[in-house]
């Protein structure tokens, strides 16, 4: 089986595939001249591979080039314009400029160094939701090459994709945040009219009766009742209850507080620390547990 052609001498068109244990790129198949989709050659041998993605590739200026492809109708289309554009330039009809084509951004370039931003500036859980929005989702979807090309419409189409994909209007409005905040940092502000956000209908959180409390409580041994205790009068966030320790109780005033552990690799929300106060009689139970030593309450807010 040959190769896939080159188109005008100047791109070609390849698949990223899973081989192995490992990812690669490999030349498409081509049968009576037409592209045979998910059909890639793997050491001169015709593989079928439905996973990844397209990508086109040429040279430039003495440098490989890639671009991905989202969808495979797009490949053959795609491949004619870059073939247009590579030998225009060749030609000497449309001016390069090495110096200028340097200082342009990548799609793929802005999405790694603003992840290493947030890797570096932001929460893990934070870090992992843009991840996922930019690296896994963007990335893949975006049709453009470099920052300054993206449009409302390029944008539009991310919001559309997301829909296609099963993700609901509050999460497709999360992922736009995300996007949209990457496109600001490289000068890209005002892609979207305000009447393109998606609109969403705001869930009540579904809260505990006192009679659900009650009866919680009631099945409960006496740890078990001291830490629902705790939560209910506390109002402290999941990872919260989760790094406090005995040094954060005051009992001579009936507080706790919630303090950044970098220990643990925890801060607060908003990086501000809080004193909340709690009921005589729980703080009073738990003095008792931190003196007693036992119980796996004691273990839960130790001392760090």
């Amino acid at each position: 089986m040959a190769r896939s052609k080159q188109y005008a001498q100047r791109v070609n068109i390849l698949k990223k595939v899973r081989v192995g244990q490992a990812w690669r790129l490999a030349s498409v198949v081509e049968r009576n001249g037409k592209i045979v989709r998910d059909h890639v050659l793997i050491s001169g041998c015709d593989e079928h591979h439905p996973e990844g993605g397209y990508y086109l590739e040429w040279y430039q200026n003495g440098k490989r080039k890639r671009h991905a492809v989202r969808d495979f109708a797009d490949v053959i289309e795609a491949a004619r314009h870059k073939s247009i554009e590579v030998n225009a330039q060749k030609a000497g009809i449309i001016e390069t400029s090495q110096e200028a084509e340097g200082q342009r951004v990548t799609i793929g370039q802005a999405i790694d160094e603003y992840l290493d931003f947030i890797k570096a500036h932001r929460k893990e859980r934070t870090y992992i939701t843009y991840r996922y929005t930019l690296d896994r989702l963007l990335r893949q979807w975006c049709r453009r090459f470099f920052v300054d090309q993206v449009t409302r419409e390029d944008i539009l189409q991310f919001m559309t994709d997301c829909y296609k994909h099963g993700l609901g209007k509050r999460t497709v409005y999360d992922k736009l945040v995300v996007v949209l905040q990457l496109f600001k940092r490289y000068g890209k502000i005002k892609l979207i009219e305000s009447s393109d956000w998606p609109h969403y209908v705001e869930t009540i959180r579904s809260i505990y009766e006192a009679e659900e409390i009650g009866a919680m409580l009631e099945h409960s041994d006496q740890d078990e009742a001291i830490f629902l205790k705790f939560l209910l009068a506390s109002g402290f966030r999941d990872r919260e209850v989760r790094h406090v320790a005995w040094r954060d109780m005051d009992f001579r005033n009936s507080l706790v507080r919630v303090t950044a552990k970098p220990l643990w690799g925890f801060g607060p929300k908003n990086w501000e620390e809080r004193a909340v106060p709690l009921p005589t009689a729980l703080v009073e139970q738990l003095q008792k547990l931190r003196n007693a030593g036992t119980g796996y309450l004691h273990n839960w807010c130790s001392p760090i």
